[in-house]
């Protein structure tokens, strides 16, 4: 602990002890505040007082509920009462202390203190502890240290339990560890330490990652003094998932039982915050099923953690199917849970299902807040509805929420977005009129907006609006004013920006070293970006990997590999490692020139080197293989890519739904290869089946995607793709149906299919949906095939009961 702050001076002997107050002495002390609001409430204390001994004054003043009353009458007992009033002593001052602390009146007890410090006088261990603890619980760490130290020097005593656990509970919260530490060892070895204190020092083990020493903590003081229970169990079991130690986590939440205790709510609210921060929801809804078997209601923390996961990894169709199972099972909602559902569906631009979620949260009497219409405000402009995004604001203001930079930025982002530059200039205006100080990133956005609408003059006068109201410049505005003229084709421009920061005596950084050799790569001015380059690092920057990616992607677009490839080796020569998106515009300058070979060697190596393909690496091959009419290696990559848990995106799809449209001239050898080759290629099995079957081209292509993607656990974009391929024009069918339900059933969400899917399929599209199942089952697990079976029975049954009827 550091050595005290305080000048509070040694005594000896230490103060003693406040007498436990009588009766008669309450009484009087909850009396007082009433007396002092009297007229000649003087006369009457003097009365009241005189009844009783001059030693009990420190009692009454411990016991008068308001703080204020009691400082009143700590200065009438011991100044103004009369001329031979013994001076105030530490029993007197302490009780006063203890009661300002009781309230939290810091400042009334730093002014007590030097007071104090002045006579000589030095708070009782009571006192010091009380003191203690209320700045603890206040969060003012270095004060209660001071306070702690002082009670050592000066009277060599200790804070109770209570009091001391506050400080340590501090200490571990503030990441002051080695101070919590050394207070718990103290306690220690005072024996003053309690479950509560080793609890907290567990957690603080847990925070700073060292969960098996948190583990062995608690064996070594197993025993009287420590009794895990558990809140042990649920600290070490959040400790562990924190670093990413899932399997820990989890088998120390099933040790629970076996040791006897029983998990929470909260224990299972841990477990399940690990599972869905990985995005392991089949596990996560087995322990809600879990949890009601064993009569535990999950509690709309875990609800809402679930559904932010899920709008995380773009499942908000699932986040409201969660939303409706909370509503059915009778879990009270709570704003959170909406704004998490406002926020991803405004970000998938279902703007207008976002809004009626708002309207709903309203009547059911949840209070909307800045969190709930800034997603609204943003998503209304990107679709160009900057009138109704504007009605947002105004009803935010009428229910009481003051728009903030954040709100009034989504709406400028927003309209600048969809290119109302202008519109965006004028809520600036209204900013500046209502007090609303705009900061860089405002000016950001709209010097990048005004640039994109070739604006040039308009950004250049910002600029300089800037540089009179004093805004700091960041490096990032200057890059995009930069970027802007580039994107304008006018490169001189980019140039005269560029020399203007330096005539200004701002140095360049390297984001905007990037964007002018962003601007000559554009312009193939591909020497003048080597110069830049060469510039960069005698201003002491190092080239970064986007320096290299931009040069390196200049190149490809010239068609000069062997310059691209010159670039690639002097990336790693200098240990600059290429990263996706280097190896990625390498890939794809080969697939532009017909070298598929070359591009395949390069996604082998990059592998070779632990990156990790992403999205754009996966679709350049697919749509090179698929143009080049060899589909089977299309499929090939695009099973590869949702084995690695890569999900696709429209341009993905698009890639192969035109090639395998394409490819039916090649259906026979397709098929030649699926029996050589491919037989592992579930996306060309269940396409050329349909095909076989009768299917139109385009269905058997979405649906033998949906599939692959259900298989894969992406159930999300399953559901995605079914809406793409209504909106093509192409109807989902009962094959589309049981692709959809074995992805539901495969996240172990069989119970509430029919709150994600409807079916109104006649009898003989789901008996053909049946026949499908004998091929599916191929490629699906016997558990989640044999609840779709359940389903699709139970449907079929219904049906022949009606057709009975």
């Amino acid at each position: 602990m550091s050595k005290s702050k305080l000048l509070i001076p040694k005594i000896k002997p230490p103060p003693k002890t406040l007498p436990k107050p009588s009766p008669k002495i309450l009484k009087l002390a909850r009396k007082i505040p009433q007396i002092l609001k009297t007229p000649n409430w003087e006369r009457t204390l003097n009365e009241k007082i005189q009844e009783e001994e001059e030693e009990e004054i420190p009692s009454i003043l411990s016991q008068i509920p308001d703080p204020a009353s009691a400082l009143a009458f700590f200065h009438w007992a011991h100044h103004l009462r009369s001329p031979w009033a013994p001076p105030p002593d530490s029993l007197s001052y302490s009780a006063l202390l203890e009661n300002l602390a009781h309230h939290n009146l810091f400042s009334e007890i730093d002014s007590t203190l030097k007071t104090m410090e002045t006579h000589q006088i030095c708070p009782s261990p009571e006192a010091f502890s009380a003191l203690i603890g209320a700045y603890s619980r206040a969060q003012l760490d270095d004060k209660a240290i001071d306070l702690f130290c002082s009670m050592n020097e000066t009277i060599g005593s200790f804070p109770d339990v209570v009091d001391c656990n506050c400080l340590l509970k501090l200490l571990v919260e503030k990441g002051r560890f080695e101070c919590a530490r050394k207070l718990y060892d103290e306690m220690l070895e005072r024996s003053v330490a309690d479950n509560y204190s080793t609890c907290m020092m567990v957690r603080g083990f847990c925070l700073q990652g060292r969960v098996d020493g948190a583990k062995k903590l608690i064996e070594d003081r197993w025993g009287p003094d420590c009794i895990p229970n558990v809140v042990f169990y649920n600290t070490l079991i959040d400790g562990y998932l924190r670093i990413g130690e899932v399997r820990k986590g989890y088998a120390m939440f099933r040790e629970m039982e076996v040791k006897g205790f029983l998990p929470t709510v909260v224990s299972y609210g841990v477990v399940i915050n690990g599972f869905v921060k990985n995005g392991n929801f089949p596990e996560v809804y087995k322990l809600i099923n879990e949890m009601k078997v064993k009569g535990l209601n999950p509690n709309v923390e875990i609800y809402n953690s679930i559904i932010y996961a899920l709008c995380k990894h773009g499942s908000i169709v699932e986040g409201k199917a969660v939303l409706r199972r909370m509503i059915g099972d009778g879990c009270e909602l709570d704003i959170i849970t909406y704004n998490v559902l406002i926020c991803g569906l405004c970000r998938d631009g279902k703007v207008r299902e976002a809004e009626q979620l708002l309207r709903e949260a309203i009547r059911r009497n949840l209070i909307p807040n800045a969190l709930s219409y800034t997603p609204l405000i943003h998503g209304y402009c990107k679709q160009g509805e900057a009138v109704i995004a504007s009605n947002f604001i105004i009803e935010m203001m009428e229910r009481g929420h003051k728009p903030d930079i954040v709100t009034y930025g989504a709406l400028i982002h927003g309209l600048v977005i969809i290119g109302e530059v202008n519109e965006a200039l004028v809520i600036r205006e209204k900013m500046i009129e209502r007090g609303v100080v705009l900061d860089a990133n405002i000016y950001n956005v709209l010097i990048n907006g005004l640039c994109k609408k070739g604006m040039l003059p308009n950004a250049k006068m910002l600029l300089a609006e800037m540089f009179d109201r004093n805004i700091l410049l960041d490096q990032f505005v200057y890059a995009t004013l930069i970027d802007g003229f580039v994107r304008n084709g006018d490169i001189d421009e980019a140039k005269k920006v560029f020399e203007f920061m330096g005539q200004r005596g701002i140095r360049h950084e390297v984001v905007v070293f990037n964007a002018m050799i962003k601007g000559y790569c554009k312009h193939g001015m591909m020497t003048d970006a080597i110069s830049h380059v060469n510039k960069m690092r005698q201003d002491g920057f190092l080239p970064d990997e986007f320096t290299y990616t931009t040069i390196l992607d200049g190149y490809v677009k010239l068609s000069d590999l062997d310059g691209a490839f010159a670039v690639f080796g002097d990336m790693v020569k200098r240990k600059c490692n290429p990263n996706v998106v280097t190896y990625t515009a390498l890939i794809n300058g080969f697939c532009r020139e017909g070298q598929l070979g070359t591009a395949e060697t390069l996604f082998k190596e990059m592998k070779t080197c632990g990156l990790v393909p992403n999205v754009v690496t996966y679709s350049i091959l697919i749509g090179t293989f698929c143009k080049d009419n060899k589909i089977t290696k299309a499929a090939a990559f695009f099973q590869e890519m949702l084995l690695r848990k890569c999900p696709p995106n429209d341009v993905t799809f698009n890639y192969l739904i035109n090639g395998l449209t394409n490819s039916i001239s090649q259906l026979d050898s397709i098929w030649k290869s699926i029996s050589q080759e491919h037989s592992e290629s579930v996306l060309l099995n269940v396409f050329v089946k349909m095909i076989s079957d009768g299917w139109d081209y385009r269905t058997a292509a979405y649906n033998a995607i949906i599939f692959c993607l259900c298989k894969h656990q992406m159930l999300t974009k399953g559901l995605d793709l079914r809406e793409k391929m209504l909106q093509k024009g192409c109807l989902p069918d009962s094959i589309t149906f049981l692709s959809l339900l074995h992805g539901i059933c495969a996240d172990g969400r069989a119970e509430e299919w029919n709150h994600i899917l409807t079916c109104d399929f006649q009898r003989n599209e789901l008996e053909t949906a049946l026949a499908y199942t004998q091929l599916l089952n191929k490629y699906i697990n016997q558990g989640a095939s044999s609840e779709m079976l359940s389903i699709l029975y139970s449907l079929l049954d219904d049906i022949k009961m009606v057709e009975e009827k």
